[in-house]
């Protein structure tokens, strides 16, 4: 179980969202791409999409398709499984044309680089469980670094030709500011952090020691020794990193950031209660049980609340964030949509889609 919080942070109603594309828009977006590229009208049945002359293949798209899969306490229903492939293609077919991109510009990943990331990935597994994963995934280790390899080539473009040019002002700080000054009049606030102990194994947990308790009894006597540990005087970030099975906060060292204390009421009243008797610095002497499992809980922090003024540090970097992100966002956006206009694309998989709409029930 995830144990969900809330961080400090400007209102919802500061940022915008986004809305995954209904079937309809994917659709239009095919008719579209396929009118602008009628002379490459037909490819063979094990071919969905085709970008600048290469082939997007149906076993490419079924792997991902799989992936997203995973772990679907339902199967999707007919139309559910279209949508969500042209959504996975679609997704398949700008990451080719980011690839071409790169490659273009000598931005292609190193052997190297992906050593490293590889590496990464993998030390978070025993290697049975990397195993395990690979089964559940239908992946191989040759399809995991293809993966990373994908990903660290477009990273490259994306910091060369959007986020290196991204600058925020100080001038569009006090803007930002100035608009929504009263979503910076807070409740008070505590900084703490957790080590979370779940009753139940977790096949995704993936914590420095591949430290997982099975059972109720399993978890008890698990957080009773890590609380020991931490109150010998191991650091308690550390000892998060290594056995927290929270995969949120565990990895930032049980980092749960600035909280208010409705916030922390919601998700357990015992939580509360023990925050509000603790001093700054302190760990909580007992282990806590919720819902969620067995906690131990350190408190780092208090804020009083009320206005917070611009000349607040942490105001500062929140509101920054909050620019960058929203320019970042527009400029990949803009950035991709771009690239794609560039672009030949034909999209094989909306063109069958719709020619066998009503045909079949």
């Amino acid at each position: 179980m995830v144990l969900v919080v809330l961080e400090w942070h400007v209102i919802s109603n500061t940022m915008e969202s986004s809305v995954k594309p209904f079937i309809l828009a994917a659709l239009l977006a095919g008719l579209l791409l396929t009118a602008s590229c009628g002379s490459d009208s037909s490819a063979s049945a094990n071919v969905v999409a085709r970008v600048n002359g290469k082939d997007i293949t149906t076993s490419q798209l079924d792997k991902q398709f799989q992936a997203r899969l995973n772990g679907a306490e339902q199967p999707p229903s007919t139309e559910e499984q279209q949508d969500l492939k042209l959504q996975v293609l679609n997704q398949l077919i700008n990451d080719q044309i980011m690839l071409e991109q790169a490659n273009a510009a000598g931005l292609n990943a190193t052997d190297a680089e992906v050593d490293v990331k590889f590496n990464e990935f993998k030390s978070q597994y025993t290697e049975e469980k990397f195993k395990e994963l690979l089964n559940a995934q239908k992946m191989s280790v040759d399809d995991i670094r293809g993966e990373l390899r994908k990903s660290i080539t477009i990273d490259k473009l994306v910091n060369k030709e959007i986020t290196s040019k991204i600058s925020v002002t100080d001038a569009e700080i006090k803007a930002f500011y100035d608009k929504n000054k009263e979503s910076f009049n807070l409740p008070e606030s505590f900084h703490i952090a957790h080590i979370l102990v779940t009753p139940v194994a977790d096949p995704e947990l993936h914590n420095a020691k591949n430290d997982d308790a099975t059972s109720p009894e399993e978890a008890r006597a698990k957080a009773a020794r890590l609380l020991k540990e931490v109150q010998s005087g191991r650091d308690f970030a550390v000892v998060a990193k290594e056995s927290s099975e929270d995969p949120s906060s565990g990895p930032n060292g049980g980092d749960l950031n600035f909280q208010p204390l409705q916030a922390i009421e919601n998700i357990d009243p015992r939580l509360a209660q023990a925050v509000q008797k603790m001093r700054t610095g302190e760990t909580f002497p007992q282990v806590i049980e919720t819902r969620y499992g067995f906690h131990i809980v350190k408190l780092l922090e208090k804020d009083a609340g009320g206005q917070k003024d611009l000349t607040d540090p942490r105001v500062q970097a929140q509101v920054r964030q909050v620019i960058f992100n929203r320019k970042d966002q527009t400029l990949k956006n803009a950035f991709s949509e771009a690239a794609r206009n560039k672009a030949t694309v034909v999209n094989y998989l909306a063109q069958r889609i719709l020619e066998t709409a009503g045909k079949t029930q």
